[in-house]
């Protein structure tokens, strides 16, 4: 009996099959850009108030982000987009960014969403209730939200009062929802789907909340790509400002694809009484020999961070030192193929 004969006696036809598909064309190989090629959301404040520098963009920055998608083609996609996506678990097979800004800062009225209408940028603007409630100085009025509702603009929840929702009770935070919830009804008719947390924070308690409260889906304030796996209660965004706003930055995490993480821990993002926490990722993919590179900020200074290697999927991020109390972050990247792969987190440390 001569090999191929043994062959088939001796394995199923799909192995069969697939020993064929060796022979002739060679064993697969993946790679993360033919895989999923991800979507940067950006998130702005204030626009030309440079008396602001941590929250705002000069008017030359934000005119370059602008030139350069319309130069380079970029897809530009609604969050409602994404979210829809998400929902249906389908990938992001081409590149993709979004727009968001929080706040409701009268520059971005003034100043950048004349820019955006009139290119057909879509952008979705987060709005806190009670500072417009109390037409407060500096920020965007409802008639004014309402104008920007009718010219095509989106807009999404970002509480009442514009608390640190963690550091509150349950009971208060859920006040405050509801109240803010009251208000969009007051003065634009409906409740908006979406969510992003004030100044980023969240925790597995403040979820639960929100999924009582029927809302899907919510963004931090984290760097990174989004790719189909991403939390969909934990959505990053790069933030950008005088100093993060560069062209040079917003070029590069405009093509930059996501690294992406299948298990994550620690699980909550409320870290109390651990200041420096054991850190595990665990990728979708295995990255094989290519490095990977993770930044934090423990004791207040951004550093590299050793990575142990436990199996090619699973890594340890070992702190060098105790976070602060306050925000804690982490920025993983890894080169792949030519191409930067970003993931990104943000601790709220007590």
């Amino acid at each position: 009996m001569n090999l191929m004969n043994k062959f088939l006696i001796f394995y199923p036809k799909y192995l069969i099959k697939l020993f064929l598909i060796i022979i002739f064309l060679g064993i697969p190989s993946f790679s993360f850009a033919e895989n999923e090629l991800g979507v940067s959301i950006f998130m702005y404040h204030r626009f030309g108030e440079d008396r602001y520098p941590t929250t705002s963009v000069t008017k030359e920055q934000f005119q370059s982000h602008i030139k350069y998608i319309i130069e380079n083609n970029i897809d530009v996609i609604s969050l409602d987009k994404i979210v829809s996506k998400l929902k249906n678990k389908e990938k992001f097979k081409e590149k993709n960014i979004a727009f968001s800004v929080d706040d409701a800062y009268l520059s971005f009225f003034e100043y950048a969403w004349p820019i955006f209408k009139k290119h057909e940028i879509p952008v979705t603007l987060f709005v806190s209730t009670d500072i417009v409630d109390g037409n407060t100085s500096g920020y965007m009025s409802w008639s004014q939200i309402n104008k920007f509702i009718n010219e095509g603009g989106s807009v999404g929840q970002h509480t009442s009062t514009h608390l640190h929702m963690p550091l509150n009770s349950k009971e208060r935070v859920k006040e405050d929802l509801i109240s803010s919830h009251k208000s969009f009804m007051k003065n634009i008719g409906f409740v908006p789907k979406l969510f992003a947390y004030p100044y980023g924070e969240t925790s597995l308690a403040i979820i639960e909340l929100l999924k009582e409260l029927n809302i899907s889906h919510a963004f931090g304030q984290h760097s990174g790509v989004i790719s189909s796996h991403e939390n969909h209660y934990y959505l990053p965004r790069f933030s950008l400002n005088q100093n993060y706003g560069t062209p040079a930055r917003f070029e590069f995490a405009v093509n930059s694809l996501p690294l992406q993480v299948d298990q994550f821990s620690p699980d909550d993002m409320f870290l109390k009484n651990n200041k420096r926490p054991i850190i595990q990722i665990t990728l979708i993919d295995n990255i094989k020999n290519n490095e990977l590179n993770c930044y934090s900020n423990p004791g207040g200074n951004w550093n590299l961070q050793e990575i142990i290697k436990i199996t090619p999927y699973k890594y340890q991020i070992k702190l060098k030192e105790d976070f602060l109390s306050g925000r804690g972050k982490l920025n993983c990247t890894s080169k792949i193929d030519d191409n930067w792969h970003w993931f990104g987190y943000q601790f709220l440390i007590k």
